[in-house]
Parts: C-alpha cells; structure tokens; sequence
C-alpha cells in the first residue's frame, strides 16, 4: 500500500483476532518511534511494549476495559516525563557531542535554548511533554498502517490504577496514552467496514498565498 491507500485503510480497530504480529514489523513500529521528531530532539517519553497476558488481563479489570486490550498482539503504553531534570538533559547533551563531534561551544548554546523553555514558568512542562509523546503516537499509527497492522490508540482509561499497577513514579513520568497493535476481526468489529467521517479538503485546509 501507499501511504495514502494506507491512511484510507486503517481505522481505530475495536475488535481484534488476537494473531500476532511478527517481531520484524514490531520492531519496524518501535524504529518509526524512534526517528519521531521531538522538540530539540529530546525524546521526553519511553514506550513499554507488554506482551504478558496476566498483565494485560489486570490492565483490562482495572484501568481500562476495552475487549480489543485482551485481543491484540502487543500492547504499547507510551509515558510522558513530567519534568526534564539536569541529569536527563546532559545525557542527551553528551550523545549530541558524540554523535555529531560538537563544539563545548555549540552545546552549551543548545543547552542555554532547551533551558529558556524549561525554566520558563509560562509553560507547562508536562503538557508540553505530553505533545511531543503524541507525536510519536501518530509515528507508530502510520508505520503500522503501512505494514497492514491495525492500531488503536487508546485515552479512555484510568491512569491513576495503572501507573500505580506498574509502579510508576509519578513524580518522574506518567502514562498518557495506549496503542494496541494487531489485526482487525472483521466479522465482530462493526466498524471494520464503516466509511470514514472526515472533513472535505476545503474546509479542512486555509491558503494564504
């Protein structure tokens, strides 16, 4: 498929035949989080790939009961940081000098403008966090899409339960969104063969030329 034949075919999938998807095209999925673009590059998220069913059965019981948790492949949790400490920031300070042989110059400059934003208290650190996390969600949606995997992002569920369930430090980082990955039970999920519901181009998009 092309990209576009691609987006035509996917859909937020709520029934799933529980098949598993190869560990190939996971780790296609996972490389499209990766290269997501960030803001500075920073990557302010982790994703935790869950494959065990008794967990996937507690996550069902107790933070979010949807039936297409317990039927698809793997389950991805994508947490958000909720602060950028200093630690974290020369980490990513460090692999920049090493990747790209930089300058004590050019990256005490890259620090001065990641920390305008950081230390600025107009800006919610953890909402801005939150926008880069979905970025990568959006990435993971298309790459899946692409190799004919279904992708369900997933809000509706109790953070609360679940970041205590995985003994998440909520001080550190939280989950703020769900992807389920896996393949579409056509005979059970009523929307399998639904049109989409979009806007037309001409209202969607302004011109300013």
């Amino acid at each position: 498929m092309d990209l576009i034949e691609a987006l035509n075919w996917r859909y937020a999938t709520k029934r799933m035949t529980g098949e598993k998807i190869a560990g190939s095209d996971l780790d296609t999925i996972l490389e499209a989080i990766r290269l997501t673009p960030t803001a500075y590059g920073l990557q302010p998220f982790k994703v935790v790939v869950v494959t065990n069913e008794d967990l996937i059965d507690k996550i069902y019981r107790n933070s979010c009961p949807q039936v297409v948790i317990k039927q698809c492949s793997h389950l991805l949790l994508f947490k958000a940081r909720k602060r950028l400490d200093p630690e974290y920031l020369e980490g990513f300070l460090n692999e920049m000098r090493r990747v790209r042989n930089a300058s004590d110059e050019y990256i005490d400059g890259y620090r001065s403008k990641i920390e305008r934003v950081i230390e600025n208290p107009e800006i919610n650190k953890f909402s801005w966090m939150i926008r880069q996390t979905y970025i990568a969600l959006g990435y993971a949606t298309v790459a899946a899409a692409m190799l004919g995997i279904d992708a369900t992002p997933i809000e509706g569920f109790d953070a609360r339960s679940l970041n205590e369930m995985l003994g998440i430090d909520t001080e550190k980082e939280e989950v703020v969104v769900l992807l389920t990955l896996g393949y579409r039970d056509e005979q059970e999920d009523k929307l399998a063969t639904l049109p989409k519901i979009r806007k037309p181009m001409d209202l969607l998009v302004e011109r300013m030329e």
